[in-house]
């Protein structure tokens, strides 16, 4: 007999393919299965999300930290080359020869050979240059390392017309004679008595810059640096193509966002290679170009992938598994209601002595208290996780976001007052406050503070000692201190001016071991702030710790610059006085300035003798 034949006309057979659902086993595999699979799909989905979005915001980071560096780089290389040419200038016999090549002196001996040689050797030593040359003041090249550029007329170049007035860079420039792009740094020089009669110049290595964009420390293998001049011609080498110089242009959404804009930032578009790489762009107004910083999306989120190629291995194995194992379950609960349902049957036929031995619970109500004790322990355990990884998504948001904005804040009160109002408005705390320790170490003094509260105790200049209250705590020990109910801390100290504050978080600003001041947080209903709001406010304040000495810094940075650019000021107008007596009231006279007072001295003869 044909074994198909036996099969279709069998029905008990056909019971097996018929729908399976009705039954209580079969309802009772498929929910087994589902639960099974459903958390693990949930999580898995959710773990995925947000490790992509993790590595995204991370890579994004490390791309802008990157691009800051070398931006950072460049801008230090400007300077370096532009005191490298100040170099010349200082050297007292070539800055006579130049003077006396521009000013024609007559009777003066000069071998435009030697110092051409001088020039040669300044560009073989210091290696920035590949040309220095100096131009008269009609804008004709007197002498140059290359000599084929002399009396070569540039008296319309913006580097000699700026460089008339004041030190010069010029953006990249392609020059056709020389087949390349070139930058021209310029500056004026003058004669003892101060006039300008000519320019120095020189034409940079542009090497130099493309060195410092091939270095691609904590990038991956597929990231890559480059320079895009305003023309969208490509300056440095590129790693996935090949660079002709004035012949390579690229005008991808980052460069172009760039350069139209004159702006910097970060978004996710196609390359020139027409890859999808996540890519930060920044100016760089000093040069008139784009830089550029790129990585590959799928390398950068690459352990999404297998974060998710993971999840999607687990969720067949747990099918498999849940599949065999629900089986077999389902088969043993199933059995006895089987029996009961026999039971059942031969009382309804009027057998009616039967009885079934049947318990208070049944094994139906059994499984359904069981049943739902797993999934209301299952909802509160995903409940839980999902909370957290909201609270730390947001612990790392606020993070990022205050990072972000302090790496651009270098006046300190400006910092302080942006931390506590950013911090305010990510938890939803009632008021925020920093204060910062005083030059006794006794005594912390409020520097930043939000509402009106904060700001009428910033007028009154509120300040609280280190041994008084939950903040001076927290400065004595150096560790946070949490009150969910301040009305239960015998140590709180209320304050008329913020009456609502129903509960207290404070943390300190330390660097190393050094207290900076603490960040103190307060919200108006009691047992709304959690232990792990310490964790993530001690990371902030770390931050913070990191941007209040970069702003001290910068300020006595920016002090001692102030008070030597006074000085050689005040030097400077000293030298270019002819005698004694007006060279020491010109010194009286600006120191007087300096010090916001009016000073006068008269210089008397006395027998012919001052």
């Amino acid at each position: 007999m044909n074994p198909n034949q036996v099969i279709s006309q069998s029905p008990t057979k056909r019971r097996f393919q018929f729908p399976q659902f009705t039954s209580l086993q079969s309802r009772l595999l498929l929910s087994f299965i589902l639960l099974a699979i459903l958390p693990v799909l949930i999580t898995g989905i959710a773990a995925s999300i947000i490790s992509a979005q993790g590595l995204r915001t991370e890579a994004f980071n490390r791309l802008d930290a990157v691009a800051s560096q070398k931006e950072n780089e460049i801008n230090t290389l400007l300077n370096v080359l532009k005191t490298n040419l100040d170099l010349i200038s200082e050297d007292s016999e070539a800055q006579q020869n130049i003077l006396t090549l521009l000013q024609n002196a007559p009777n003066a001996e000069i071998n435009p050979q030697l110092l051409r040689n001088d020039l040669a050797s300044f560009v073989e030593k210091t290696g920035y240059y590949t040309e220095v040359f100096i131009l008269n003041s009609d804008g004709t090249i007197v002498i140059s390392t290359n000599q084929s550029q002399e009396e070569k007329i540039q008296k319309n170049q913006e580097y000699f017309i700026q460089g008339l007035n004041t030190s010069y860079v010029t953006p990249p420039t392609y020059e056709v004679a020389l087949s390349n792009y070139s930058i021209v740094i310029s500056q004026p020089v003058k004669n003892q008595s101060g006039r300008i009669v000519g320019v120095l110049a020189g034409r940079v290595n542009l090497s130099t810059f493309n060195e410092i964009m091939q270095q691609r420390s904590g990038l991956g293998e597929t990231a890559e640096l480059y320079l895009v001049s305003s023309n969208y011609a490509v300056l440095t080498d590129l790693q996935h193509g090949e660079l002709n110089l004035g012949e390579t242009y690229i005008r991808t959404e980052g460069v172009t966002t760039a350069i139209r804009n004159k702006t910097s930032g970060s978004a996710i578009y196609a390359d020139y290679t027409d890859a999808t790489v996540l890519g930060v762009y920044r100016w760089i107004p000093s040069l008139q170009i784009a830089l550029i910083a790129e990585n590959d999306q799928d390398e950068a989120l690459q352990a999404a992938t297998v974060v998710f190629q993971t999840t999607l291995t687990l969720i067949l194995v747990t099918v498999l598994a849940a599949i065999l194992v629900s089986f077999l379950v389902t088969r043993s609960i199933t059995l006895p209601i089987t029996k009961l349902v026999n039971v059942s049957e031969n009382i309804a036929q009027g057998n009616l002595n039967l009885q079934a031995e049947i318990s208070q619970i049944d094994e139906i109500g059994a499984l359904a208290k069981s049943f739902n004790y797993m999934t209301d322990q299952l909802f509160q355990t995903l409940t839980s996780l999902e909370q957290r990884v909201v609270d730390r998504t947001r612990a790392l948001a606020t993070s990022t976001e205050v990072s972000r904005r302090l790496s651009t804040i270098l006046d300190e009160k400006q910092l302080v007052n942006e931390v506590v109002e950013q911090i305010k408005t990510a938890y939803n705390y009632y008021h925020g406050q920093i204060y910062l320790l005083d030059e006794s170490g006794q005594t912390l003094v409020l520097a930043g503070a939000t509402g009106e509260g904060g700001k009428a105790l910033l007028e009154k200049d509120h300040s609280i000692s280190i041994e008084r209250g939950l903040v001076g705590r927290t400065a004595r020990t150096k560790a946070g201190v949490l009150v969910p109910d301040t009305s239960k801390d015998p140590e709180w100290v209320p304050n008329p001016l913020l009456p609502e504050t129903k509960a207290e978080i404070a943390v300190p600003i330390l660097l190393g071991d050094q207290l900076l001041g603490v960040i103190d947080m307060q919200d108006n209903i009691v047992g709304d702030i959690y232990p792990e709001d310490i964790e993530y406010l001690t990371a902030i304040a770390n931050q913070v710790a990191i941007a209040l000495q970069n702003s001290r810094s910068y300020t006595q940075a920016r002090q001692r610059a102030e008070r030597e650019s006074l000085i050689l000021s005040i030097n400077q107008k000293i030298q270019n006085e002819s005698t004694v007596a007006s060279a020491l009231q010109v010194a009286i006279r600006e120191v007087g300035h300096a010090l916001g007072t009016s000073t006068r001295v008269t210089l008397k003869k006395n027998n012919g003798t001052s």
